[in-house]
């Protein structure tokens, strides 16, 4: 099991590369593997478990209950990380939920745990925060879109980035699995649900892409466009 968790963290993540065998089974000593079915929570708070949690596969989604509907914030997929921020900036994060908007395998420590780790093995608090620095900036990222970008560039970037980064192996055709619904997309791009609709549509009609409610792909033409 230890060999199967190191093997994880190696494949799920490039910088844990530099990390080494010896202290990557160290880490893989302590962590807990478990696998989280699409829409389940995957923890309760934060704040409550002091847990950081290592994405080996799925998307998971983070929000916050609000009157008991969940307000989604972002979402984040393999090879990310997440409640994280008791060890990168010394206190416990806003009170976050995780849900699985697929189904997931996830690795998980106790925070206090981690953070001996991190002191026994310089390589791997440097691997640790810059996974979490390259989430924050992808949200960065994001918060600049929706000051600069207009409500229709910000879905039609959205549903690019997310395939680039999502597509999988399908004869050289750039396919990600659809894990959103439109209502999730104006959530994250701070439009709505009928800009959406419109924005795909549009997409569509050009020839740009194909939606369905299993995949999107991106059709050859706009790839050498967007390279």
């Amino acid at each position: 099991m230890r060999l199967m968790k190191y093997w994880f963290l190696e494949e799920s993540f490039n910088m844990m590369k530099r990390v080494g065998m010896r202290d990557m089974m160290n880490l893989c000593e302590l962590l807990v593997m478990k696998t989280y079915k699409k829409g389940s929570e995957i923890h309760e708070q934060f704040e409550e478990d002091h847990l950081i949690y290592f994405i080996k596969k799925g998307h998971v989604k983070i929000g916050i209950f609000e009157d008991d509907k969940f307000s989604l914030k972002y979402t984040l997929g393999k090879g990310n990380i997440f409640g994280e921020s008791k060890i990168t900036i010394g206190e416990p994060s806003t009170p976050y939920s995780a849900i699985a908007m697929s189904d997931c395998v996830i690795c998980f420590i106790e925070v206090n745990r981690m953070e001996e780790l991190m002191d026994q093995y310089p390589k791997l608090h440097n691997s640790i925060l810059k996974i979490a620095g390259l989430k924050f900036r992808k949200i960065e990222r994001r918060l600049d879109d929706i000051l600069y970008k207009d409500a229709d560039t910000r879905i039609r970037d959205f549903l690019y980035d997310f395939v680039k980064e999502n597509a999988e192996d399908n004869d050289n055709r750039r396919i990600a699995r659809n894990i959103f619904s439109h209502s999730d997309i104006a959530k994250l791009t701070s439009t709505s649900r009928q800009t959406v609709n419109n924005v795909i549509s549009k997409l569509r009609k050009a020839g740009e892409l194909t939606y369905t409610r299993k995949e999107i792909e991106l059709i050859s033409k706009s790839n050498q466009n967007h390279d």
